[in-house]
């Protein structure tokens, strides 16, 4: 009688009894099947109401999934009929129900139960329905599950074929072009869904992003904006509570913290006293405010990882998701047609018009696309036309659009309209040195990409705001006359070219319209050379190369010989004069003393053509170049940019005078990142490093200390007298000593007591002494 009871009970109490079964699956093996088929029966009654809450079916459901790895014959079909429950009344099942059902196939997909293949359509499936947490958890499945799918350098392609297709087929299909309906809420997470595993790298292929390219062409705003800034960044990190789905999400960025701008923290922080709470709360700030300007440029700041000896965490963008999309033309000029025809359409003329910001990040997307691929869009120049006032609103990230889009093969007659609008708007007297500063660095950019761009007449005007009161503006007109000086210095008048211009000497002619200029080796291979040079190469290698020289030299000298007989046969008339004289000056004078004799040797040497040396090959020319050489090269490319320092460059000639010397040093400094070394033009390069700043900042104790003993390298003449006495290894004397204390301690002292009760006289022929003294060392 207690056996059956205690049998009843565990009917009746689930937990208990997966517990006994995981310890002996054997031993209650019938109390499963009696489960089993209970759970059978309820799922019968369960499908003629579905909208019913059924807590004990939903018990039944986790209680089989946790069992039945122990039980495989008997849990066949247990998944398939949960996963046709799901496929039939997902819109209408209870919200708990449904989310026990997909956390028990979890568990069956995790103790590999069930496939992935038969789980993953069905769970893109429930990404309609209208329950945030459930959607949640079907995304962190999903990409956890494809990332252990594609482990190492294994790779499911049979799983990720599968599932990009399915993809594709939502993000394009017509219930997700409908802003209202269950599919635009689908299309939305599987995009993130795509977008999160190729961040992860998992997804790296063309196929994946040209999935994604795909959404930016949908109708609803964030589908199109979550693609768009995937490709202006791709390896942005997807933060916690980046969640923005269609159930009316609030952006809580800025919520229960006060925002505080970075110009107040900043002077606070110079009028103020400092502590190191302060200093931490201005580089919060600053951070945080670069973390802002990185999201709205499109830029990935990385704010984890920082670099070596203190450096400043820097701005990175990957390009490598925009070079795999395929047709990169007309993604582009769909891409633009899109934006031409929301800025042309009105809000009562039918046409949805999009947000002033979406439309910017779109262009910000196409002018990336047309610098990257070197794309041919007329139209998309005088667009921007309109745009080019200094009160337009994001006028700065509208210039760095306009010159991002620019490239060698853009014409130059198209961009001449536009320099000339930005030449009458920005850069004249009336306007104030910030815009100034932004209209003579958005044409420096353009100019970098395309100098024919701008006419002599305009450049030549241009350049007088060299003199400027204003250091931003100063800075960029002799950046854009450093530019010209060295891409193009005849468009220049003859006393802005340079030196070197004048001279001759260093310049380079400038390629025409179109022209392409094969490079004649690697770029950069001349700094592996010298660096190997610079290292030395083993002695081994050393000695066999003089070897092997000896050897081809005892060789060369013997064919040296045989020829020098056909040479001096088939010399010049003038060689032969020469020679001719000086045998019959032998003949006549038969006693000329040595000296002449090795005159007459050396004239006959310099008459005769000497050998041409053999033109040095480069290393790429001689071996193979690997990969590791390449990294290399990459490496002493960036220390070689970052090591040297401009040197200023004075111009001054006969016709020159002294106000008209120009001092180039800082005219690299006019934006805080170099343009011409980017791939795509920011807010900081157009404002100016200058103008950026607001204003300029005092330096700390520490800066100010670190420049002084920078300055004090290598000038020991200039150190202190302790330094050299300590030095020496010497202490001071008493007479030394007592220069550095306190008089009360010395009034005392006899010389001291002495020298204060001299006489007049006494006085007198001291000081004489002390001029007659001066006079001797010259003052």
């Amino acid at each position: 009688m207690g056996r059956k009871q205690r049998s009843a009970n565990l009917l009746n109490n689930l937990p208990q009894l997966q517990n006994l079964i995981k310890r002996d699956p054997s031993s209650y093996r019938e109390e499963f099947k009696q489960q089993l088929q209970h759970f059978e029966a309820s799922l019968a009654i369960f499908e003629l109401k579905p909208d019913e809450e059924a807590r004990e079916f939903g018990e039944q459901i986790n209680f089989l999934s946790q069992v039945a790895k122990c039980y495989p014959r008997d849990c066949m079909h247990f998944p398939d009929k949960l996963i046709g429950l799901l496929q039939k009344h997902y819109p209408v099942l209870n919200s708990d129900l449904r989310r026990s059902i997909v956390q028990a196939l979890i568990l069956l997909r995790s103790r590999r139960v069930v496939s992935n293949m038969k789980v993953m359509p069905l769970f893109f499936t429930l990404f309609r329905c209208r329950d945030k947490p459930l959607r949640e958890l079907l995304y962190k499945h999903i990409v956890n599950d494809v990332k252990l799918a594609n482990k190492g350098k294994h790779r499911n392609h049979k799983l990720n074929k599968a599932l990009q297709g399915f993809m594709y087929t939502m993000i394009t299909s017509a219930d997700a072009q409908d802003k209202q309906g269950e599919g635009a809420i689908a299309a939305k997470k599987s995009l993130d869904v795509c977008v999160e595993l190729y961040r992860k790298g998992i997804w790296t292929d063309a196929k994946a992003v040209n999935v994604i390219a795909q959404a930016c062409f949908s109708p609803i705003t964030k589908v199109m904006m979550t693609a768009v800034q995937f490709f202006l960044n791709p390896i942005k990190k997807k933060s916690d509570g980046d969640e923005s789905d269609s159930d009316g999400d609030v952006d809580n960025s800025k919520a229960g913290s006060r925002y505080v701008p970075l110009s107040m923290v900043q002077h606070q922080s110079n009028v103020t006293k400092k502590t190191k709470y302060r200093k931490r709360k201005l580089e919060r700030i600053e951070r945080q405010y670069k973390r802002e300007q990185a999201k709205r440029t499109g830029a990935y700041f990385d704010d984890d990882a920082e670099e070596k000896k203190g450096k400043k965490k820097q701005v990175v963008v990957n390009f490598e998701a925009i070079s795999l999309i395929h047709d990169p033309q007309g993604f582009t000029e769909k891409l633009f047609g899109k934006v031409h025809a929301a800025t042309t359409a009105t809000k009562r003329g039918g046409g949805s018009v999009e947000r002033f910001e979406v439309r910017l990040a779109i262009l910000r997307l196409v002018s990336r696309m047309i610098n990257h691929h070197q794309l041919q869009l007329l139209a998309f120049y005088p667009f921007f036309q309109r745009y080019l006032q200094p009160h337009q609103t994001e006028v700065t990230q509208i210039l760095a659009i306009l010159a991002t889009a620019c490239h060698a093969f853009t014409p130059p007659d198209v961009l001449q309209p536009l320099i000339r609008a930005t030449a009458d708007n920005f850069v004249a007297d009336h306007c104030a040195p910030e815009v100034m500063c932004a209209g003579l660095n958005t044409i420096r950019a353009i100019a970098t990409r395309q100098p024919l761009a701008v006419d002599a007449d305009l450049l030549n005007d241009l350049i007088q705001y060299r003199k400027h009161k204003d250091k931003g503006v100063m800075m960029a007109a002799r950046s854009l006359l450093a530019l010209y000086r060295s891409v193009n210095p005849e468009m220049l008048s003859r006393r802005d070219r340079g030196r070197d211009a004048s001279m001759g000497e260093g310049v380079n002619i400038m390629a025409a319209f179109g022209e392409a200029r094969p490079a004649e080796g690697v770029e950069g291979a001349e700094l592996l050379e010298d660096e190997e040079e610079a290292g030395g190469e083993d002695q081994e290698q050393l000695e066999a190369g003089w070897e092997q020289f000896e050897a081809a030299t005892d060789s060369e000298e013997e064919e040296e010989e045989e020829e020098d007989g056909e040479e001096w046969a088939n010399a010049d008339d003038d060689d032969e004069a020469v020679i001719e004289v000086g045998s019959s000056d032998e003949e006549e004078g038969g006693r000329r003393s040595g000296d002449e004799e090795e005159a007459v040797v050396e004239a006959v040497v310099e008459a005769v053509p000497a050998k041409a040396a053999p033109k040095r090959q480069r290393i790429e020319m001689t071996r193979f170049l690997t990969n590791e050489d390449f990294d290399r090269i990459d490496k002493l490319k960036r220390r070689q940019k970052k090591g040297t320092l401009p040197t200023p460059v004075r111009v001054k000639t006969d016709d020159y005078s002294d106000d008209d010397e120009v001092d180039l040093s800082d005219a690299s400094s006019s934006s805080s990142s170099d343009s011409e070394n980017n791939d795509y033009v920011d807010n900081v390069d157009i404002l100016g490093d200058y103008h950026t700043r607001k204003r300029r900042r005092k330096a700390t104790y520490e800066e100010r200390t670190a420049t002084i003993m920078a300055g004090r390298e290598g000038r020991d003449k200039f150190s202190s007298s302790k330094a050299k006495r300590d030095r020496d290894g010497r202490s001071l004397s008493n007479k030394e000593k007592r220069k550095t204390k306190d008089y009360r301690m010395i009034s005392h002292k006899r010389g001291v007591v002495k020298k204060g009760r001299r006489s007049l006289v006494e006085k007198q022929r001291s000081l004489r002494k002390h001029i007659v003294k001066q006079k001797k060392k010259g003052f």
